[in-house]
């Protein structure tokens, strides 16, 4: 065989297995699974009754392709809350992107580094685990392209959390509206129903 008929073969391979990404979105999820990230912004938690106090900090998401790691540290919360709800540490987490649908806007977004762009244009589910202080917790979270809901559930050494969120774009903003209940460790009975907003 020639070298021109080697490379007309390998040319149509080339090809063939461009085409055949292009039209299956197989393409588009290897050029995603190549791409590391990083992103790092404020946040801040209002507080949730007249007196309450409000906390600021910072948030990193970090990783590539479908698997990610984020970090939430809120500086001096580790002085006012229990060592077993907060350190400076601040709360660590893992997850991992399923059944996504990977789009040229999102790989377009991820390399120019608008994450959040990347975020609400594209659809997939999710998992994830975290862990702070002395609890674990973990949950899910599904954006079909009009809602990102999600759940989640906490596991602490005297008090469990579990509820709801909604994650929205709110001007400049990320805003999570969280639904949830907390209670004594495994008496669900006695739960209070809790409303908050987190900003990113």
């Amino acid at each position: 065989m020639t070298p021109k008929k080697m490379f007309l073969i390998i040319l149509i391979l080339i090809f063939g297995f461009l085409a055949y990404g292009i039209g299956s979105g197989t393409f588009e999820e290897m050029a995603f699974n190549s791409i590391p990230y990083n992103y790092t912004s404020h946040v801040w938690i209002p507080p949730n009754q007249q007196n309450g106090s409000s906390f600021g900090g910072s948030y990193t998401i970090y990783g590539q392709g479908k698997n990610f790691n984020f970090n939430i540290v809120l500086p001096g919360v580790e002085n006012t809350e229990s060592p077993l709800d907060y350190t400076k540490n601040g709360l660590n987490g893992t997850g991992q992107l399923n059944d996504l649908h990977i789009t040229y806007n999102t790989i377009t977004s991820l390399l120019s580094g608008n994450l959040k762009e990347a975020m609400f244009n594209t659809k997939f589910s999710g998992i994830f685990n975290m862990a702070c202080a002395a609890w674990t917790g973990y949950g899910n979270f599904t954006n079909n392209g009009q809602n990102f809901l999600g759940n989640f559930k906490i596991d602490g050494i005297k008090t469990d959390w579990e509820g709801t969120f909604n994650v929205k774009e709110d001007n400049n903003r990320i805003k999570f509206q969280m639904n949830y209940v907390y209670y004594p460790n495994k008496d669900r009975q006695n739960a209070k129903n809790i409303q908050e907003i987190i900003y990113m």
